[in-house]
């Protein structure tokens, strides 16, 4: 499981660098950030398709740190996402399940998802793993989402 973890990661990290390569003007000021990943930047995704496996995060102490509310990230504070957003002079990402069907965000987006893999929920489900997934919003979901949105 760390391996998929870890390749769930590069992956995520190649994605985004190369969606912020590709958003930033000629003087290398960047305008946008796409993220892409589990936990580990998801702004809220897992709590706005309703938190299933782990209601917790809708609550405190997540957020209570840094934003004094609740806001479905899995920190009481800030993730590394925005971290990074906050470095670029970018606002924090909103979560893209909060936005569909709602206003385009040209600074960008999360698409993170709390308990995300990396590989399709079908392979875990024919290696009888199916009932340990957190969500089925595997990255190519993610990229899907990305791709329609």
């Amino acid at each position: 499981m760390e391996v998929q973890v870890l390749v769930f990661l590069l992956l995520s990290f190649f994605i985004s660098s190369k969606l912020w390569v590709s958003s930033a003007d000629p003087g290398g000021r960047f305008k946008s950030i796409f993220n892409f990943g589990d936990s580990l930047s998801d702004t809220g995704n897992y709590l706005a398709v309703g938190a299933p496996r782990f209601p917790l995060i809708k609550q405190l102490p997540y957020g209570e740190t840094f934003f004094k509310k609740a806001t479905g990230r899995s920190s009481d504070g800030r993730l590394i996402i925005d971290f990074i957003a906050d470095y670029l002079g970018l606002p924090f990402l909103p979560p893209h399940r909060k936005l569909v069907g709602g206003p385009y965000v040209k600074t960008g987006v999360s698409f993170a998802v709390f308990g995300a893999t990396a590989l399709d929920p079908d392979f875990f489900y024919s290696q009888n793993l199916g009932p340990t997934l957190r969500t089925n919003d595997s990255l190519s979901i993610q990229v899907g989402w990305f791709k329609k949105w």
